[in-house]
């Protein structure tokens, strides 16, 4: 699957293409550092190729890569939740520090939510924030997500407790 984006920025599945690109923006201490540790530092070559052959499975695509000007980015995917919680996705989202400050985030977050909302019967899509990470605020709220709640004291990250901010999109609240 590929969305196609404006100035050249495209979301498409992972595919083999991106394995070797994706090792190398990814083992990034500064990227790890925004994301859930679940996100493995230092990310490896086995890391790039578990993570591409994982979301191969997929049907519809969850997860994408983020390709600008026909080189991979980053990337962007959403985590469905259980349950009661069904109608939500959590999304999480990165970009290669060479592609920082280009607002290649921005569309790659619009592009994602539109294609969630068109493609899954979801209510509503939520994104968490470490609270030092001012430009993924930034990011979401150009990208029309709104805050909806600050927890307090919600994240321990290298051993410092701090405040986890939460946006969101709701369907038909555009």
């Amino acid at each position: 699957m590929h969305i196609e984006g404006e100035r050249e920025i495209h979301l498409t599945t992972w595919n083999e293409s991106h394995f070797h690109q994706l090792y190398s923006i990814a083992n990034n201490p500064k990227i790890a550092m925004n994301l859930r540790d679940s996100f493995p530092q230092p990310y490896t070559i086995h890391d790039a190729r578990h993570w591409i052959e994982h979301n191969q499975k997929f049907n519809p695509a969850q997860n994408f890569a983020i390709e600008f000007e026909g080189r991979l980015a980053g990337a962007i995917g959403a985590e469905r939740g259980k349950d009661e919680l069904r109608t939500n996705m959590e999304l999480g989202f990165w970009v290669g520090e060479p592609f920082w400050g280009k607002g290649i985030a921005t569309e790659a977050v619009k592009l994602y939510t539109e294609h969630i909302f068109d493609k899954f019967d979801i209510q509503r899509i939520y994104a968490q924030v470490f609270d030092f990470n001012g430009q993924s605020m930034s990011v979401l709220e150009k990208a029309g997500y709104i805050p909806e709640a600050i927890l307090k004291g919600g994240f321990i990250k290298h051993g410092t407790v701090g405040d986890l901010f939460q946006y969101v999109r709701v369907r038909g609240e555009d």
